[in-house]
């Protein structure tokens, strides 16, 4: 009996490397998991991050529009501080709010009933703020606001 070119050796084992091997299929779902565990601590830092620098513009914006509030109806205005939020803004969860003034020395939670003052001219008392995330490491989001426009001042690194 004669071989035909079907039934050669190499024939067969060309038809069989077709496909993959189900050795192969597990080796490679095990490096994208391997690789999608190592990726997920920074996703959600990502997450934890930009929650933080949303509540940052956000307590910016308020602090800019008590400012103008001020200056247009030429009375002073007063934003409540509390440990969870400014002015009725409240931060993410998981954040709480601290605060330096002027002759503090080291950060602190605001006292019950303080207020952040604007007078009528439109200038505020300097005051940085702290944004703590909880848990986490101690990360935080530092901003100094600028007595004469209650802008957020951005140190040249």
């Amino acid at each position: 009996m004669r071989a035909t070119s079907e039934n050669s050796p190499t024939t067969r084992r060309a038809r069989k490397r077709g496909g993959f091997t189900l050795l192969e299929i597990i080796i490679a779902l095990a490096l994208v998991a391997i690789l999608v565990s190592a990726a997920l601590p920074y996703l959600f830092d990502a997450f934890a991050n930009g929650a933080g620098d949303r509540a940052s513009s956000s307590l910016a914006e308020k602090a800019s529009e008590t400012r103008s509030i001020a200056i247009e109806s030429g009375t002073n205005q007063q934003l409540l501080l509390t440990p969870t939020g400014i002015g009725g803004s409240p931060l993410p969860s998981g954040w709480s709010l601290q605060i330096k003034g002027l002759n503090d020395n080291k950060f602190h939670p605001p006292e019950r009933g303080r207020t952040w003052e604007f007078t009528r001219a439109g200038v505020c008392e300097p005051l940085t703020i702290r944004i703590v995330e909880e848990g986490r490491g101690g990360r935080f989001i530092e901003t100094t606001f600028d007595a004469l426009t209650a802008l957020p001042i951005h140190d040249e690194q």
